[in-house]
């Protein structure tokens, strides 16, 4: 599959640069290529620019994709779609990030895969704050529950929130809801989050259409797909 190596650039390029303006002299914003989708020439495209961060989703084409780009010593991996409990030990203690703990049994499954592996695997809670049916993550009633159990996973180091706002124009809203709910948390647990050595510093919000609000939110890494690779073939 032939790709537009310039146009993959031009776009990061842009995308770079509304980043750098959100952040508005912040230093803790790290921008996400979301590559599912996309071939290896066209992460190692964006590579080849300047761009390290990338995001998949899916275990068979991360494992796939990360043998063909070994090469690329600098490039750093995140997960950030919802892993199966039975593909946990394909990424487990394997990436930079895992955005997405969304289930207590996947939070147990990802913690013992992790401890196996020897690695402590960083990873964020995925948030459902709208309670919405079509969409996976805790409900903000259930926080505490979460909490107490990602303090206590061996293998896991507890680094922030996640979440996947409603696309009814609120985005900006939500955003601001899971910053004040990891403000919170960081209240609330500071002893045990010092204990085990979690600083819950990290909000994984935003994407192609609305990374700039996420950023202004607090945002620290925002997850941008087809506005730097263009959308994704059928």
């Amino acid at each position: 599959m032939s790709i537009d190596v310039a146009a993959i650039q031009r776009r990061l390029g842009v995308v770079r640069n509304a980043v750098s303006r959100a952040a508005a002299g912040r230093a803790d914003v790290t921008l996400i290529a979301v590559s599912k989708g996309h071939v290896s020439h066209a992460i190692r495209a964006a590579y080849e620019a300047g761009q390290r961060d990338f995001g998949e989703s899916y275990p068979q084409e991360w494992r796939t994709k990360s043998q063909e780009l070994a090469d690329l010593s600098e490039l750093r991996w995140h997960f950030i779609g919802h892993l199966q409990r039975n593909k946990t030990q394909w990424v487990a203690g394997q990436v930079a990030l895992h955005h997405a703990v969304n289930s207590l049994a996947g939070l147990e499954t990802l913690a013992r895969r992790s401890s196996q592996s020897g690695r402590i695997q960083d990873v964020l809670l995925q948030v459902n704050l709208a309670a919405e049916a079509t969409k996976r993550g805790c409900a903000p009633d259930e926080i505490d529950t979460y909490a107490q159990a990602l303090l206590g996973a061996p293998g896991l180091r507890w680094r922030g929130l996640m979440t996947l706002p409603p696309q009814d124009g609120s985005a900006r809203v939500w955003f601001g809801r899971l910053r004040d709910l990891r403000d919170r948390l960081r209240s609330e647990h500071q002893s045990a989050l010092h204990a085990a050595d979690c600083s819950l510093d990290l909000l994984s919000m935003g994407m192609s259409g609305d990374f700039r609000e996420a950023i202004e939110e607090g945002a620290t890494h925002v997850r941008v797909g087809t506005a730097i690779f263009g959308p994704r073939g059928p």
